[in-house]
């Protein structure tokens, strides 16, 4: 497959963990990734100046990965990639989504099965079974605590900027990849064993808003907070 030059580093990056996922890695360790953006993508991800004979980067540049996926970069911010434990990481529900978006647009011969993955229906799942949502959906708002904000957003009151925007993009792609895919019509999950509808996504949305809104202090203070818990 030819990946076009214009694909950023997080982007490639992003197809470097999803190749590692599609193999069974998941969650991948830090090194795993370095060594699969380096064999995939080696002028981005190669050390410099030790060429082999056909001019290819011989060595993987761990500090070019690390920089990309320990700090504030977009991979994590857009909420494609998640940290799980030290120096382990794992592809979201909307880095899937995004890594099969470029895969299509660059190898038609890339086939992805119609309608919701099966890692989205949970997630959707999730958030419809979530006390947030139960709450919102009986007219009970005020009820709704900053922990059930916090466990709609799987984050804590403890989290980090970067855990809490990361997640918060992760919702909004899921969302909106959902809404594409059901195009006003109701879909039945095939594993949830329930349906949903574009209405009862857009009250997700609304719920989402509402929450920003009515723990906009703490999510303040989650946004000052830099250092990361592990």
């Amino acid at each position: 497959m030819k990946i076009d030059n214009t694909l950023s580093i997080y982007e490639k990056l992003l197809l470097a963990a999803y190749d590692l996922e599609e193999n069974g890695q998941s969650p991948f360790s830090a090194e795993d990734l370095v060594v699969s953006a380096w064999k995939k993508f080696p002028d981005a991800f190669g050390l410099a100046g030790y060429r082999g004979d056909d001019g290819r980067l011989l060595y993987p540049d761990s500090n070019r990965v690390y920089a990309e996926i320990m700090g504030s970069k977009p991979i994590r911010k857009k909420g494609l990639l998640v940290k799980v434990g030290k120096k382990l990481y794992k592809l979201t529900e909307s880095g899937r989504i995004y890594a099969n978006e470029i895969l299509r647009k660059f190898s038609p011969s890339h086939i992805e099965k119609a309608g919701l993955s099966r890692k989205v229906e949970q997630e959707l799942k999730r958030l419809f079974e979530s006390k947030a949502c139960l709450k919102f959906k009986n007219n009970r708002l005020d009820d709704i605590t900053f922990y059930d904000a916090c466990v709609f957003w799987r984050i804590s009151p403890m989290s980090s900027a970067i855990e809490f925007e990361g997640n918060i993009s992760n919702f909004m792609r899921v969302i909106k990849s959902a809404m594409k895919a059901i195009q006003d019509k109701t879909v039945s999950f095939q594993h949830g064993g329930f349906s949903i509808s574009s209405k009862e996504l857009n009250m997700l949305f609304e719920l989402n808003n509402a929450l920003l809104q009515k723990y906009s202090k703490d999510i303040e203070i989650i946004k000052s907070r830099k250092t990361e818990r592990r």
